[in-house]
Order: structure tokens, then C-alpha cells, then sequence
């Protein structure tokens, strides 16, 4: 978490250094007194404080950190100018006693997290369990074939050719090779256990739906989410509709409308 706090406060002073931003000044993205960019140094200063700017809100929003913006540059602005309000002291008590307040914090969200989805999870596994055609493995994996497919089974040390649409339990979709408009290739001794031992299940030409616990997905593991993507919480059971197009060096198959 410090590294985080530091890395934050560094890109926030290069955006006050760059832009030239004065105290106080209005955040408002339509405001009238925005920067002129001419000159090519101007262009540099200005991606590279965009750049800085982008990683910390990024890193501030993934850890659910609330700060005050204009406090943030005027910290820094009265840093740069020698006229800081606060000591080298002061500045480094402070900043440790948050950063264990954010720990504390992100750890009691953790475990609130993991217990909820754990809850959800195990009932809707239970529920699914009782589907028509659903059958479990050893390992706890659920799973329904709705297509066996006509050709080779993979093996665990094979590389396969798939399309698939991953959900949360809730319904909203994590990632799709279908909403990328391009088929996916995966070794299955390099992805999550449920894949591994899920797509052996079928042959080539088949489709399947897994359900996975999150020992044969991602664990207590949490994961952002990216576009229009949904998050991966700590403990969550996914859903894959998985269709197997290829085993290793087949040609790979072009798509149909």
C-alpha cells in the first residue's frame, strides 16, 4: 500500500510540475481556462502527465480509495513552490498511519467479499446441480454437455481452439472470445483447473457449460474489470459456455455469421 501512496503522490506532483496547475483550481473537465498545447514539447509534458494521471485514478479506484482532489494538488503546488504546510515529518506520520487504515480497510472488505460470494456461490452451484443433465466430478467441477462433438477428446497437455462466454453467477459477462469477433487458443495444462479438466470432457465439434467453484477457478483471487467487462470477486463460482472448435496444430476455423 505505500508504494501505492507514493506512486500516487509522484504522478500527482508531475501533473502539478507539467501543467502548471495553480491551488484550487477547478477540476471541471469543461472548464475555460484549460492548457493551450502547441509545441511539441507541450504535447510531451501533457501525455506524460496524462499518462501519470490515468495510472493513479486507475490504482486509486481499483484499491476504493477516496481522496480530495484539490487537496492533492495543492499538497503538492505548495511542495514544489518550498511552502509545504507540513513537515518531511509530519508528512511521513501521516501517510503511514493511512496506509495501515487502508490495509485494515481493504482486508475487512476482503473477507466480507469472500464470504458473501462463497454463500452465493454454494447456493447457486446447488441449484444447477439440480438441472437435467448436469453431472459432478470428483473435484466438485459441474458441468452440462450440450453438444458431445464428433471428434478427438483433447488431453491435458494439448493446446485447443475454443470459443466460450464466461459469466458470474449473477448473469453479467466477464469476457467473450465471441464479443472479440476472434476464436481463442489456450494449452490446457496453462489455464484454470475447471478448464483443464472441463474441456476433456467433450470432443471436437462439441459444447459444454461449466460451473466452477472457485478452487478450480480463481481462489480468493479478485480481478478488474476491463471495458464493459464485469469484475472477478475474491471467491466467485463461474460459468463457462465453452464450444470446441480445434485440438493443437488444426487449421484454425474461420467464423460464420
Amino acid at each position: 500500500m505505500k508504494s501505492l501512496i507514493k506512486m500516487t503522490l509522484l504522478s500527482s506532483a508531475i501533473i502539478v510540475a507539467l501543467v502548471g496547475c495553480d491551488d484550487k483550481k477547478s477540476t471541471d473537465a469543461n472548464r475555460a481556462d484549460k492548457v493551450q498545447i502547441t509545441t511539441d514539447a507541450q504535447k510531451e509534458a501533457y501525455a506524460l502527465g496524462s499518462s501519470f494521471a490515468s495510472y493513479m485514478k486507475a490504482n486509486l479506484d481499483q484499491n476504493q480509495i477516496k481522496a480530495d482532489t484539490d487537496y492533492i494538488i495543492s499538497g503538492f503546488s505548495e511542495t514544489f513552490r518550498d511552502s509545504s504546510q507540513q513537515t518531511d515529518a509530519e508528512v511521513k506520520t501521516i501517510l503511514d498511519a493511512f496506509s495501515q487504515r487502508l490495509q485494515a480497510e481493504t482486508k475487512a472488505r476482503i473477507e466480507k467479499e469472500i464470504e458473501e460470494n462463497t454463500a452465493a456461490g454454494d447456493k447457486f452451484r446447488a441449484e444447477f446441480a439440480k438441472e437435467d443433465g448436469v453431472k459432478k466430478t470428483d473435484s466438485g467441477l459441474l458441468y452440462k454437455i450440450v453438444q458431445e462433438g464428433t471428434g478427438p477428446h483433447p488431453t491435458a497437455d494439448d493446446t485447443v481452439i475454443v470459443h466460450y462466454t464466461g459469466t458470474l453467477i449473477d448473469g453479467r459477462k466477464f469476457d467473450s472470445s465471441y464479443d472479440r469477433g476472434e476464436t481463442a487458443t489456450f494449452p490446457l495444462n496453462g489455464v484454470i483447473k475447471g478448464w483443464t479438466e472441463g474441456i476433456q470432457l467433450i470432443g471436437v465439434g462439441g459444447k459444454i457449460k461449466l460451473v466452477l467453484p472457485p478452487d478450480l477457478a480463481y481462489g480468493n483471487q479478485s480481478m478488474p474489470g476491463q471495458g464493459e467487462n464485469a469484475g472477478i470477486g475474491a471467491a466467485s463460482t463461474l460459468v463457462f459456455d465453452v464450444e470446441l472448435l480445434g485440438i493443437d496444430d488444426q487449421e484454425k476455423p474461420k467464423l460464420t455469421n
